[in-house]
């Protein structure tokens, strides 16, 4: 995400969205088949990651750091708090017990710096922060390769770092390390994701960012090879997640300073088939259609798509679209992808919103945490 958190900014919003100094909780817009099970208010929504019974989440800025929700009861409560200002705090799971925070400045578990740092959560009420790697300009996204400790460390998309793809070995939790390195373009990639090929013989790799999406044969992780590039219709490919059958792949547009999340082409969502992955061929796109916001209120500020996933084995995705809420979206037929649920409230700003476990976890950049159901909603 290349935009600049300005957390006056943010609360000065919430303000003119509510009226002035108003502290009345904000409506919801959303569909009958939504329901909100607990929010958990704070400023500075990031990323999110899941194991087991608990989430992970990120939350960036000067009280920043990591959130830790135990899910394991009919109402996911907050338990731990891993203290940790920085500027991203990207989080990932690399195995059971072992959490990944990404971050282009960090204050924790050491000196300042800018890269990767390794934490124990074997009890998250008690982290150990084990160790860390310093990065050029840091690192805006962290990605694991499926069944391994290898990171991938993405610069962000902007040139930032030189546009390097850092390969990062966590194997020794207490001494992580840079293995290898790799340009897939000259700005690099913004966020990635790893998915089976449709054939099943490779592993394939999926970079947004850039200017582009790059398709990457990964199945020898330190070794990716471009197979595919130069394909988006978007102004920012933000990220590139395959359907979990591997043969369509759906980008996001992070269409930063050019905000039309009301069904036009800019800041939606992309679908290409991927069945032959060497040529990607686009075969649909879908965006928000519920009509501009007012100007002023939270709606109308810097709405596009951003972060997604798709629930359990189905082809619904959940996508988070900033100031736009979060939609559920049926992509069965890849060429008319259709909503078939939304939450919005009036001071959303939703970073991530992510299905796990039957449920749906949004972290929000001015709301915190959500966490919804909804019916009928299933990972089969």
């Amino acid at each position: 995400m290349p935009r600049a958190i300005n957390l006056a900014l943010t609360t000065a919003l919430v303000c003119v969205a509510l009226g002035g100094g108003a502290t009345a909780a904000p409506a919801y817009d959303k569909t009958d088949n939504v329901k909100v099970v607990t929010s958990i208010p704070y400023e500075g929504g990031s990323d999110i990651t899941f194991q087991g019974d608990h989430v992970y989440f990120g939350q960036l800025g000067e009280q920043g750091g990591v959130r830790v929700l135990d899910a394991s009861g009919k109402v996911p409560k907050e338990i731990a708090f891993i203290k940790c200002p920085g500027s991203q705090n990207d989080v990932a799971i690399v195995r059971p017990g072992l959490l990944a925070l990404a971050y282009h400045s960090g204050q924790c578990g050491g000196p300042p710096g800018a890269g990767v740092r390794l934490i124990d959560v074997r009890n998250p009420k008690k982290p150990k922060f084990l160790s860390s790697v310093e990065l050029p300009g840091g690192a805006h996204t962290i990605t694991v390769y499926p069944g391994t400790d290898i990171i991938y460390a993405s610069p962000g998309g902007l040139a930032n770092g030189g546009g390097v793809q850092q390969i990062l070995d966590a194997s020794n939790p207490r001494k992580l390390t840079v293995a290898a390195t790799f340009k897939p373009n000259p700005a690099g990639c913004h966020d990635i994701t790893f998915q089976k090929a449709a054939d099943g013989d490779r592993i394939l790799g999926f970079c947004a960012g850039g200017g582009e999406v790059t398709i990457w044969d990964v199945t020898d992780p330190l070794k990716p090879v471009v197979i595919a590039h130069g394909f988006t219709p978007s102004f920012f490919p933000h990220a590139a997640v395959p359907t979990p059958d591997g043969e369509y792949l759906v980008m996001t547009d992070e269409a930063f300073g050019v905000h039309d999340c009301v069904g036009g082409p800019t800041g939606s969502v992309w679908v290409y088939d991927i069945k032959t992955p060497e040529v990607p061929l686009l075969v649909g796109h879908w965006g928000p259609q519920r009509g501009a916001a007012p100007v002023g209120t939270a709606a109308s500020d810097w709405c596009t798509a951003h972060n997604l996933n798709f629930v359990g084995d189905t082809r619904q995705a959940v996508i988070s679209w900033y100031t736009g809420g979060t939609s559920v979206v049926d992509f069965s037929n890849p060429t008319l992808p259709s909503e078939v649920a939304y939450f919005r409230a009036e001071d959303s700003d939703s970073w991530s919103s992510y299905w796990f476990d039957g449920r749906i976890y949004v972290n929000d950049l001015r709301r915190g945490i959500d966490v919804l159901e909804v019916k009928g909603l299933k990972d089969k």
